[in-house]
């Protein structure tokens, strides 16, 4: 897997060691301790229905740009109502299937101004409630930083450059056609 930033294959290479039953690592078995150089970049979110997902982690780096007023809400709040329900297929399609999810999004910042920012999510089994996770690593990359598109109304705005599903051993048959070189929604 070739990816854009250095944390984002060290993110990978790090979920790809942890120990396993099957495709996806427990959750108990994610040790952040483990990566603090990831740690202010990591963002982790429980699936708890198809309506309902859950933001459980949001790194200090991510939470200084973004704001963590967030934490412990819906992330599917964040999101326009035009793109809420493929968000949440996107998001269950990595932990159904199982499969990583790795993209390229402009993001506002609390400043105002956009980043760009390559995301990558791997699946984590959870136990302890039997809900899914997901954990993600969202790194910026050298970019201009600028003011969004004017036409946007929101400062929750995401635009979606790229997004690729990650084969981690469970086959993408069946989600290869949700790869997409360019789109504008999540």
């Amino acid at each position: 897997m070739d990816f854009q930033h250095p944390k984002s294959a060290e993110f990978y290479r790090y979920w790809l060691d942890l120990p396993r039953d099957g495709y996806a690592p427990s959750r108990d078995s994610f040790r952040p301790e483990q990566v603090p150089s990831l740690l202010p970049n990591f963002m982790m979110y429980e699936m708890i229905s198809d309506d309902y997902i859950k933001i459980r982690l949001l790194g200090t780096n991510l939470s200084e740009k973004f704001g963590d007023a967030n934490t412990g809400g819906n992330y599917l709040d964040l999101v326009g109502d035009e793109r809420r329900i493929q968000a949440s297929q996107s998001l269950w399609t990595v932990v159904n299937k199982p499969c990583g999810v790795v993209g390229i999004v402009e993001q506002i910042m609390l400043n105002g101004l956009s980043v760009c920012m390559e995301t990558v999510g791997l699946p984590l089994l959870n136990g302890e409630n039997g809900h899914p996770m997901i954990l993600f690593q969202k790194n910026e990359l050298d970019c201009e930083k600028r003011l969004p598109d004017a036409r946007m109304e929101n400062l929750d705005y995401l635009k979606i450059f790229k997004r690729q599903f990650i084969d981690i051993g469970a086959g993408l048959d069946s989600v290869e056609e949700l790869v997409y070189p360019s789109l504008s929604g999540a």
